[in-house]
């Protein structure tokens, strides 16, 4: 299958966010737009990819003391072609005007890529990826971006800072952060993105404009699968659009991992509930889930699956299939357990799949002996 899924900084296109787009720009050249930006919105839909390609711009523009042939005409587009310098520097993360805040790498992990750039040696991409990071971003990695505001500025005299994701901040460097808001320098941009707005310090919310983004309609995303991949048949193509739930960037890290294939491979377990077979969910823990990403991957449909199996037992009406079966599948856990059961049954999921001490691979096969035991 041929498809190619370049990062949020990388991507000279976005699909589903005409009206933001449109509202951004316009702002922009009445010399109106706000300093602090909150981009909400579920994870995956482009909320990152919006806020580089909002940077781009930003870096993009001339300087606006009109020069000798006065003000340049305002700009129609948020377009910043792949041939700017502005787009390839901020594709590779060099361009001076731009602070990305993020997990920050281990300490051991900056020195030993450090080591690697003084020797002169090429960076690996395959280990850059496996480098141990973080798992907060801490009051430093504020302190450090404030530094950044208040640096020499670029070409054009604009900053911009892009906090992804803002709901990855430690208290104490929310805090750290306030200060900026209140106070930022001159020609400053301030992107947060935040999948879970709500989980922030009401007094960062209140200092930002607040830009909420929805996740794509099917018929979208689908059309956009269609238009950029080659070789995805019908049943693949409606199984992906309905678990990504209106992200395209879902559908494209499931294509990447195989996701439908796994998820139908899951939901066989449930075809002789509340029996299932121990030894066809090992083998898919043993040989499927091998690796940390497809484990996770597994935890996430599984969840997402069973709200969703709750969810249509409360409201008493299935949503459309996502596979031939699928429904049935559904009805089967909805009558051997109750929906209030079953909602306490996904919180002790949950809680299991997100403690970091236990052993995930075991804690993935109790979720299957725990629903046994809570059904009737």
């Amino acid at each position: 299958m041929d498809f190619d899924v370049k990062q949020p900084e990388e991507q000279s296109s976005l699909f589903g966010f005409d009206a933001a787009q449109n509202l951004l720009l316009d702002l922009w050249n009445r010399g109106t737009l706000a300093g602090a930006w909150l981009f909400c919105g579920p994870k995956g839909i482009g909320k990152a990819t919006l806020a580089y390609r909002l940077a781009r711009f930003v870096l993009a523009q001339p300087d606006d003391d009109g020069g000798l042939f006065g003000a340049p005409e305002p700009p129609k587009t948020l377009d910043v072609p792949e041939s700017d310098p502005v787009f390839g520097s901020i594709a590779q993360r060099t361009n001076p005007g731009l602070k990305v805040v993020e997990f920050a790498l281990k300490d051991d992990e900056v020195k030993d890529r450090q080591a690697l750039i003084d020797a002169g040696k090429p960076l690996d991409p395959e280990v850059e990826k496996k480098r141990r990071r973080y798992d907060e971003i801490r009051v430093t990695d504020i302190r450090d971006a404030e530094n950044f505001l208040h640096l020499t500025a670029g070409a054009n005299g604009w900053r911009v800072m892009i906090i992804d994701a803002a709901d990855d901040m430690n208290v104490n460097a929310e805090n750290a952060l306030l200060k900026s808001l209140e106070e930022p320098p001159a020609k400053t941009l301030i992107i947060l993105i935040s999948h879970v707005p709500g989980k922030l310090l009401p007094t960062i919310r209140s200092r930002c404009r607040k830009l909420l983004l929805k996740p794509l309609p099917d018929e979208m995303l689908t059309n956009i699968l269609k238009s950029k991949i080659n070789g995805l048949g019908d049943d693949e193509l409606v199984a992906l659009t309905r678990l990504a739930r209106g992200s395209l960037g879902r559908a494209l890290s499931l294509i990447d991992a195989d996701g439908v294939k796994l998820f139908r491979r899951m939901l066989a377990l449930f075809a002789d509930f509340p029996l299932y077979s121990v030894a066809r969910l090992y083998d898919l823990v043993e040989k499927t889930l091998k690796d940390k990403d497809a484990l996770k991957l597994a935890q996430t449909l599984l969840l997402q699956w069973l709200t969703n199996v709750c969810v249509c037992g409360g409201k008493g009406e299935n949503d459309a299939e996502i596979f031939a079966g699928e429904i049935a599948l559904r009805e089967r856990v909805q009558r051997h357990i109750p929906v209030l059961r079953l909602m306490e049954l996904i919180d002790e999921i949950r809680r299991g799949f997100a403690d970091i001490d236990l052993d995930q691979k075991q804690v993935f096969v109790n979720a299957f002996s725990k629903l046994q035991r809570g059904a009737k």
